[in-house]
């Protein structure tokens, strides 16, 4: 559905997005990551066809979408971060506004709009202005907008910014339907959100792709490592677990009365086990051993250090 192969996008001498290729097919909902300035929204923006890229080809469809030859876009919907939209007028005006400059036929206006209203739970407030709306709602009022034409690519830029959190998951599960029929690319700064919405991610960092794998395979990109918590008392604990060989560092942290040992490992091997085989040997005091997962926020902080 969508290609980049080799896009850079130079600014004056400002280099935002350096030589990007990666291929993103039908179906996929995609979380696309990053720190600010990273390039994910100017990369997201030559994918909507607003912003030419300096160097190599966007492709939909296999069609270069900045071809001189090509005269008929794709449908793309587009949620810009800033999610423009216009305080003076009602959500029906707007919404019909947009109706027309996305070209839908004049017959198939109504239901198009109706289809949009209701996938964005609009019902209540369709004929009321735009500036009396809640945060929420003129999100959704964008969301409305971006998916009127029935796009095959939904771009959504932050959908989800300034939402409070009963807010955020009535959006996730809108985005989460709308994915089951579109190609789906979101860019947010909520990392444990994208867990929940997306099944791959991307992240990106001083314009180059730092990493892309599988939602449920995130882990992988921790290089391999994983980590347990021992909460334990007793003697010479750290320098028992430092002597196992799987482990390759042990981190104190914790009081006198209840110390945590935090344990790293590379090996693919379970050391819940061994550990409590050695507490027990060791005669400690065993409160708590738990094997950690990487989360999404440890990955990325790894990957986008300086």
């Amino acid at each position: 559905m969508i290609e980049l192969k080799n896009v850079s996008k130079r600014f004056d001498t400002q280099v935002a997005v350096k030589d990007v290729t990666f291929t993103i097919a039908t179906g996929e909902v995609v979380g696309f990551l990053g720190p600010n300035g990273a390039g994910k929204t100017t990369t997201v923006r030559m994918i909507a066809g607003v912003l030419p890229p300096s160097r190599g080809k966007v492709l939909v469809n296999g069609r270069d979408l900045f071809a001189d030859e090509v005269t008929h876009r794709p449908h793309i919907g587009y949620l810009p971060e800033n999610n423009p939209i216009y305080d003076d007028m009602t959500v029906e005006e707007f919404l019909q506004m947009w109706a027309t400059l996305k070209q839908i036929k004049k017959v198939e206006q109504k239901k198009a709009i109706e289809e949009a209203v209701v996938s964005s739970g609009l019902n209540d407030v369709y004929y009321r202005p735009i500036n009396e709306l809640s945060k929420g709602y003129r999100q959704r009022t964008g969301l409305a907008q971006a998916i009127l034409s029935k796009p095959d690519i939904l771009l959504l830029d932050e959908p989800t910014e300034g939402l409070d959190p009963n807010q955020r998951r009535d959006i996730h599960t809108l985005i989460k339907g709308i994915g089951k029929q579109r190609t789906v690319i979101i860019c947010s700064h909520v990392l444990p959100e994208v867990t929940k919405m997306c099944s791959r991610v991307m992240i990106i960092n001083h314009g180059e792709i730092a990493a892309d794998s599988p939602t449920e395979k995130l882990d992988t990109l921790a290089g391999g490592k994983h980590t347990y918590e021992v909460v334990a008392t007793g003697k010479t604990i750290e320098k028992d677990l430092a002597s196992m060989p799987e482990v390759s560092a042990v981190e104190k942290n914790g009081n006198d009365k209840e110390v945590r040992w935090i344990v790293s490992s590379t090996s693919k091997k379970d050391l819940r086990l061994p550990i409590f085989e050695l507490a027990k040997k060791k005669d400690w005091k065993l409160y708590e051993l738990v094997r950690k997962q990487q989360d999404l926020e440890d990955i990325f902080a790894m990957l986008t250090k300086e």
